[in-house]
C-alpha cells in the first residue's frame, strides 16, 4: 500500500520547473491559441522568481506575489484550482523565504527553485503564519550535508525540518528521551527504505512526521528494525511489554529505571502504561510505521495508550484501539502534534489518514482554496488595491466576475477544497470560525452543520464536536439551541466525556439566559450520569454549588456532596500515585473540606480516615 507522497512523472517535473525555475522572463506567445490564465500566472511567478533572484528585493517580490494572489483569489474558478495553486505555492515560498537568514536565504531560494519535489513537500508542510526561519534553518543544514539526497527524499527532508526544527525530546515518567542528530534520522530511513513497512518516499509527509519524531537512540532504531521489521500490528506490541505491577501497586521503584531506560530494557524489565506506550511507539517508527502516544484520564486514573497507522489494500486508517487496555476504550485522547509541540485530540491525528486517498495535487489545490478563502475574509476588513480582470492583462480569456468577499463566496471555496482534499482541517476550521462569527445565515449554518456530523461524527468524533459546537452556540433561539445540544448529546451517546460537555454547555446557555433551575438540572446529570466515568463531576459539582450558593440554598451543598461521593465506586488495584488522581479520592477530599466548613468535625474525620487508609491498602 502506498501513503501518497509526490511521485512527479517527467511531465509534473517540467511543469513544476516552468513554475519556479529562475530563467528568463516568459513571453506571451505570438498567434494562435492564446495562453491559459494557469499558463498567464505560471508565466508571472516565473517573472516575480527571476526578478527577485537578479534584485534581491524581498519586499518587491512579496507585493508582486500577494497581488498577483489577490487577483487569483478573485477570479480563479474553484473547478479549476491550478492558477490559484501556482500562485499560492509560491507566495507561501517568497513569504517563507523571506523570514530566513540573509546568508543563506537566496541560497535556499536556489535549492528549492531547482527541487521541484522538495519545494512542494516543504511549502505545504508550514501553515500560513508559522514561523518558518527554524524549519528552513534545520533545512539549510540538510542541503549543506546531504545535498545530493533532498530532492529525491524531498518529502522525508520536509518532515525532519519541521519537526526537528528544535530540539525534540519525549518525557515518559521519571525518564527523557532525547532524538539524535536529525542528519543521523534522515541517513537511517534513507539507508534502510527497503526495509519500512510503508516505504519512504511513498509516505506523504503528513503522516511522515509521526515516524521522523523518533527519539530513540540509532542502537535502539536498528535493534527494533531488526527484531520487529514487516509487524503489521504495532498495537499489540504495548502488550508484549510485561507490566511491573509491584511498582504500580507498591510504588517501589522501577526494575526499568534502575536498568537504564532503552526499547531493549523496556522489554526485558517492563513497565507501567507509559513505557508500553513508548515502546509500541518508538518500534513502529523504526519500522516505517505511522506512530503517537495518546494520554487520557477516566474516572479513576490518568493513561497511555499507542495508535498507529493500520492498512489493508489500498485502504489506510489510524488505530487507537488495539493498544490499550480494555477498560479505557472510548477514553479521549491526547496526542502531541510533532510540528507544533501542542496537544491535539487523538481523532484530530486520525483525520490524517485522509491523505492516503489523495494525490498530493488535490491536498495542494484544497489548500489553495483554503488560502483564498481565508483571503477574502482578510479582504472584507481590509480592501486590497484594485485587481485587474484577467482579461484586461491576458485578451481573450473568460472567467466568471470577480468574487465578492463575502460568507457566500468563502463558503464556496472551503468547499471546493474539501471537494478536493476532505482532510484539508483549515477549510473545516474556516468554515467554523464563520459560523463562531455569525456570519452565516441559518441556512447556510444548518447545512454545514449536516455536513459536519455526516462526515466525521463517527470516524472523527472528537474533531467533529470542535467544528459542530460553535454552530450550535451561535443560534439565537434559546429552545431551538437547546434541542441542538440534545441531538449532539445522542449523536455522541457512546462517548462520556463528549456527552458530559454538552450538558455543560447547556448549563452554560441557561445560565446566560439566567434558567438557573434549568442549569441545575443539566449539572446534575452529568453527576448522576458520569460520576464513574472521567474527571467532568468536579466541575459540575463545582457549578451545582455555586448555582446553590446564588439561589441562597446552602442547607443542599452537604447533601450533594454525601450523595455524590457514596455513588462513586472505589478504585481497584491502583498504586497511590494513580488512587489520588481517581473521582472517588479527590471528590472525597471536597466532602471532607465541606464537613468541616459544616461543623461536622467528626464526620469529617471519618472520611479522612476512609481516604488515607484506602490510599494505604493501594499501595
Amino acid at each position: 500500500m502506498r501513503l501518497v507522497s509526490r511521485q512527479f512523472n517527467l511531465a509534473t517535473i517540467f511543469m513544476s520547473i516552468a513554475v519556479c525555475a529562475c530563467a528568463a522572463r516568459a513571453q506571451t506567445p505570438g498567434g494562435g491559441r492564446p495562453p491559459s490564465y494557469a499558463q498567464f500566472v505560471q508565466s508571472r511567478v516565473q517573472i516575480i522568481v527571476a526578478d527577485l533572484q537578479s534584485q534581491d528585493d524581498w519586499k518587491q517580490a512579496d507585493q508582486s506575489i500577494n497581488d498577483l494572489f489577490d487577483q487569483a483569489a478573485l477570479y480563479t474558478p474553484e473547478t479549476q484550482p491550478d492558477a490559484l495553486r501556482e500562485a499560492d505555492f509560491a507566495m507561501r515560498l517568497i513569504t517563507q523565504l523571506e523570514q530566513t537568514p540573509e546568508d543563506y536565504r537566496m541560497d535556499l531560494l536556489k535549492l528549492l527553485c531547482n527541487s521541484p519535489n522538495l519545494a512542494w513537500n516543504m511549502v505545504y508542510m508550514l501553515q500560513p503564519g508559522d514561523k518558518s526561519a527554524p524549519a528552513y534553518a534545520m533545512l539549510n543544514k540538510l542541503r549543506e550535508k546531504r545535498p545530493d539526497q533532498i530532492e529525491r527524499y524531498g518529502n522525508l527532508a520536509a518532515a525532519i525540518s519541521v519537526v526537528h526544527q528544535k530540539p525534540l525530546q519525549q518525557h515518559v515518567n521519571e525518564n527523557t528521551a532525547k532524538a539524535i542528530d536529525p542528519i543521523d534520522i534522515f541517513d537511517f530511513y534513507v539507508r534502510n527504505e527497503n526495509r519500512m513497512n510503508f516505504g519512504i518516499r511513498t509516505v506523504a509527509p503528513e503522516l511522515l512526521v509521526y515516524v521522523v519524531d523518533v527519539t530513540g537512540s540509532i542502537d535502539d532504531l536498528y535493534w527494533a528494525l531488526n527484531k520487529y521489521q514487516g509487524n503489521q500490528n504495532v498495537g499489540q506490541l504495548f502488550f508484549d511489554v510485561q507490566y511491573d505491577t509491584e511498582s504500580f501497586e507498591r510504588g517501589t521503584p522501577k526494575r526499568l529505571d534502575q536498568a537504564g531506560f532503552s526499547l531493549p530494557n523496556i522489554l526485558q524489565y517492563g513497565g507501567v502504561c507509559a513505557d508500553q506506550a513508548y515502546f509500541a511507539m518508538e518500534v513502529g517508527k523504526a519500522i516505517g510505521v505511522p506512530t503517537a502516544v495518546a494520554e487520557g484520564a477516566s474516572g479513576e486514573a490518568d493513561h497511555a495508550w499507542v495508535g498507529f497507522i493500520a492498512a489493508k489494500g489500498p485502504n489506510a486508517w489510524w488505530n487507537f484501539d488495539s493498544g490499550r487496555y480494555e477498560e479505557f476504550q472510548g477514553v479521549r485522547g491526547n496526542v502531541m502534534d510533532p510540528t507544533t509541540r501542542k496537544h491535539i485530540p487523538d481523532s484530530f491525528v486520525s483525520l490524517t489518514a485522509e491523505v492516503v486517498g489523495t494525490t498530493p495535487t488535490q491536498r495542494d489545490n484544497a489548500a489553495a482554496l483554503a488560502d483564498a478563502a481565508f483571503r477574502l475574509i482578510d479582504m472584507e476588513q481590509n480592501p486590497p488595491a484594485a485587481q485587474d480582470a484577467p482579461s484586461a492583462v491576458l485578451p481573450g480569456t473568460v472567467l466568471p466576475a470577480a468574487r465578492q468577499p463575502a460568507a457566500a463566496a468563502e463558503l464556496m471555496l472551503f468547499e471546493a477544497a474539501l471537494n478536493q482534499s476532505v482532510g484539508c482541517i483549515p477549510a473545516w476550521a474556516g468554515v467554523r470560525d464563520l459560523a463562531a462569527a455569525t456570519k452565516l445565515t441559518p441556512d447556510q449554518r444548518n447545512r454545514w452543520a449536516d455536513l459536519m456530523v455526516g462526515f466525521g461524527a463517527k470516524k472523527y468524533p472528537d474533531f467533529t464536536f470542535a467544528l459542530v459546537s460553535p454552530l450550535v452556540s451561535t443560534i439565537a433561539d434559546t429552545q431551538q439551541q437547546n434541542t441542538a445540544w440534545n441531538n449532539l448529546f445522542s449523536i455522541f451517546s457512546t462517548r462520556f466525556d463528549l456527552d458530559a460537555t454538552v450538558r455543560m454547555q447547556q448549563a452554560a446557555m441557561w445560565i446566560a439566559q439566567g434558567q438557573l433551575d434549568n442549569a441545575y438540572t443539566c449539572y446534575m446529570d452529568v453527576i448522576s450520569r458520569f460520576a464513574n466515568s472521567g474527571p467532568f463531576v468536579i466541575d459540575a459539582l463545582k457549578g451545582a454549588e455555586k448555582l446553590l450558593t446564588q439561589a441562597n440554598q446552602p442547607g443542599r451543598i452537604l447533601p450533594l456532596y454525601t450523595q455524590t461521593w457514596r455513588s462513586i465506586s472505589l478504585p481497584q488495584d491502583s498504586a497511590p500515585q494513580f488512587f489520588s488522581e481517581s473521582n472517588w479520592y479527590r471528590v472525597g477530599r471536597l466532602y471532607e473540606h465541606k464537613l468541616e466548613e459544616a461543623g461536622q468535625s467528626a464526620a469529617a474525620a471519618l472520611v479522612q480516615r476512609q481516604l488515607e487508609t484506602h490510599t494505604i491498602m493501594s499501595g
